[in-house]
């Protein structure tokens, strides 16, 4: 749904959707809570009214649940995490979703610098950015 006339490309638009079915299928499974879910939903770009207002929606519509196997249930949760992080990575920007890693310490400084490269960066000002948030971390 684009909000405040920002366009959004076909693909993000898909994902986005997906992701949108997962969590009301995880909602319907009582995996998330009403909270869970309104916050979930804000993450990705929906306003606080919108998504309660999709919850509510969501509670009346439950159904009997089919049983699920624990290998649909790793690949459903699997896949909920990859179309999060694609859509966080969209929404808030590559550069700060690289400086969230580096600062967790998921990656080094030198996957860094190259992934800021890669992402359009010159050289020269990705080990400098690298550098300020490496002074962030000890701080």
């Amino acid at each position: 749904m684009p909000d405040k006339g920002k366009i959004m490309s076909q693909a993000y638009y898909e994902k986005q959707s997906k992701l949108l079915n997962l969590y009301k299928e995880s909602f319907v499974r009582k995996e998330l809570n009403n909270n869970e879910t309104v916050i979930a939903l804000k993450m990705i770009g929906f306003s606080e009214t919108i998504a309660a207002a999709r919850v509510r929606e969501w509670a009346a519509l439950i159904t009997a649940i089919e049983p699920e196997t624990d290998r649909a249930r790793k690949h459903r949760l699997k896949q909920q995490a990859s179309l999060e992080k694609y859509v966080l990575q969209m929404l808030l920007g590559k550069k700060y979703y690289l400086r969230l890693k580096f600062l967790r310490k998921e990656l080094t400084k030198d996957e860094t610098v190259k992934k800021l490269i890669k992402s359009g960066c010159k050289e020269e000002a990705a080990r400098e950015m690298v550098n300020e948030w490496e002074v962030q971390i000890y701080k």
